[in-house]
This record gives structure tokens, sequence and C-alpha cells, in this order.
């Protein structure tokens, strides 16, 4: 029996890693705490999936004595790379290259040389034209506090980094678009798309209601992308439409496990099969909420869709005593 160690453990796509190694593999699963926790309710967290939950700092140590350590989150999959070139699950071998997608404004430099669409971006010292406008951190693995925020008039970007900011037309169209992806030698192997309905917070953040899509022009701007990087591992591609010019455009591409993970793992069964060895049939179905975010969304989002929630399959990756914790970190954080 392999023994597994999963980084940042408590997040969702972790718990979503968990349960499937679990219910269709023969490990044993341990979650790796890493450092001070937030949250003063996470002891209520689902550890039901873990046969062990360990404290570590991530270390040459901790890479040596397990067979197979998974970074989740950006925090652990940067500090993973600080020791190792590659993390090889199944099939698949993820290369410390791919990091590269972090740097915002490379990869906004790359889209135009493909002619991939991109958001109209102010560069530093620009007149801004129209408010309210997106503004996000440059570096995904920045170690400075992650900015992504609306910011819907001049002072509110008055005491923004400006040259670690970069600031970009606000989008109206409420949906973000996912191309969860395995890529080998920069070609797709395993695709997962969705749309991203509902999300928390709402400026960008984890979904709360998705519908299972397929765009082949995203497709297509996604592979170009991986090929030109010649990307190998897993990884999430996002775009914005904009219905003004009928287009989509490219946000950025996140390179590690997203937090809908659980509905391409349940959606796609390659991911199963090529990352872990693990043989089931993919699950039919549209639509795909997490609960546990749908108790902190806005109230009025919920009626809105309250049928397609109603329909569409729920995360079971998080048991009632997460949606308490959840709950009760998001209002405790409010006080």
């Amino acid at each position: 029996m392999t023994e597994i160690v999963i980084l940042d453990h408590t997040l969702d796509q972790a718990v979503a890693i968990a349960k499937y190694l679990k219910k269709y593999g023969n490990h044993k699963v341990t979650g790796c705490i890493i450092g001070k926790q937030t949250g003063i309710f996470n002891k209520l967290d689902n550890y039901k999936y873990f046969d062990n939950i360990i404290y570590n700092d991530i270390n040459q140590n901790l890479l040596e004595k397990y067979p197979v350590v998974i970074p989740v989150g950006a925090s652990s999959t940067k500090q993973y790379f600080d020791f190792a070139d590659c993390c090889r699950l199944g099939e698949v071998n993820f290369k410390k290259e791919n990091l590269l997608v972090s740097d915002k404004v490379y990869m906004l430099n790359l889209c135009k040389k493909l002619n991939i669409p991109i958001p109209k971006t102010y560069i530093e010292g620009e007149q801004i034209e129209n408010y309210p406008v997106f503004c996000k951190s440059k570096y995904e693995f920045s170690n400075l506090p992650k900015i992504r925020k609306i910011a819907r008039k001049q002072s509110d970007i008055d005491n923004l980094p400006h040259n670690e900011v970069i600031i970009q037309e606000f989008i109206k169209h409420p949906s973000t678009f996912g191309v969860g992806f395995i890529a080998k030698a920069g070609k797709i192997d395993a695709c997962f798309m969705h749309e991203e309905l509902v999300s928390y917070p709402k400026q960008g953040g984890s979904g709360v209601l998705l519908k299972k899509i397929y765009n082949e022009q995203l497709f297509n701007y996604t592979n170009n992308l991986l090929t030109e990087l010649n990307y190998n591992g897993w990884g999430l591609a996002e775009f914005k439409f904009v219905p003004e010019r009928n287009e989509y455009v490219f946000m950025e591409i996140n390179a590690k496990f997203w937090a809908s993970l659980e509905f391409a793992l349940s959606g796609n069964s390659r991911f199963g099969k090529l990352l872990f060895g693990l043989n089931y049939s993919s699950k039919m179905g549209i639509w795909f909420t997490f609960i546990h975010r749908l108790l902190i969304t806005n109230i009025f989002m919920i009626f809105r869709y309250l049928p397609k929630i109603i329909i569409s399959r729920k995360s079971k990756s998080g048991s009632f005593l997460k949606v308490i914790a959840v709950f009760l970190n998001h209002w405790a954080e409010k006080l």
C-alpha cells in the first residue's frame, strides 16, 4: 500500500483527491498541515478521507521520506518546487518550468504573440478611461499579499503597489470559463471545461455553481498556449466573455490543482486514470454545486439559480461539519 501525502489538505481540491484515492484506489492517504492554519473552526473540517494527519514543513526531508507528495494550493506548489524540479503523479510529470505562467505580464504578451484576445490592460501611468476596473497581482506565487479587487474610482487604486499590480477593464459578464487540463509535451491529453456561473468571492475566487461545457475555441486557445510553453502537467486556464466584442479573453493559467477539481474528476475519469491510475466511469450531468460555498454566497444569486442548484450533483467532499465550519469561519472574519 503506497502512502500518499497531500499538502494543504483542508483545501477542497485536496479533499477531492483524497476522496477519489480512498474510493477507487488502495492507498494510505495522509494530510499534511503546513505552518499556521487560518480559521478558528478548522478542527471541524472533514478528515474522513485521510488515514493520518501530520505537521511538517515542506523540505527535502519530507520529499525523500514519502514516495508520493502532492502539492495542491499555490503556496504549497511554490514551496514544493524550491526542493524539486518535477512532481510525478501516475503518468503525469509536472515540471517546475510550468510556474512561468504565474507571471501574468509574460502570459499577456504571449497571448498577443498568439493572437489570443486579452482584456484591455492599462500600463503604468496610463489614463484609465472607464471605471470600474479589475486589479490583480502580477505574480500568482508572489510573497506579497495577493491582490484581487474591483476598483470603482481612482482613490481605490491610489494606494496599491503599482509595480506589483495589473489593472484591466472590468468585464461585466458574471461567468468565468475554465479549461481544466493535463498536458504532455505541450499537448492536451485530458480536458474538462466548465462555466462558473456563481463564484465566491464575486470578484474572482472559487466556483459555487458550475456547468459542464465544451467550447472548441477555448480548447484551441488553451492548447496553443500550452504548446508554446511546452507545458507538462496539470492546470486550469480561465477566460471571460466580453459581450460587447463577442469574444472570449484570456485571464490566466493556474499551474496547480484548482478548487473545482472534483467536478473534473467526476466528469472525466481520464483525470483519475492519468494522475492516480484509478479506474471508474465518468458521471453524467452538467450541473455541479459546492454546498459549503453556497452558504456564504449572495442570497439573491441562490434564488436566481435555485432550480439548477436543486438538480445539480453536489460536492460530497465536505461533510455537514465542513459546511458549518466554512459558514462560521466566514462570519467570524467579518466580526
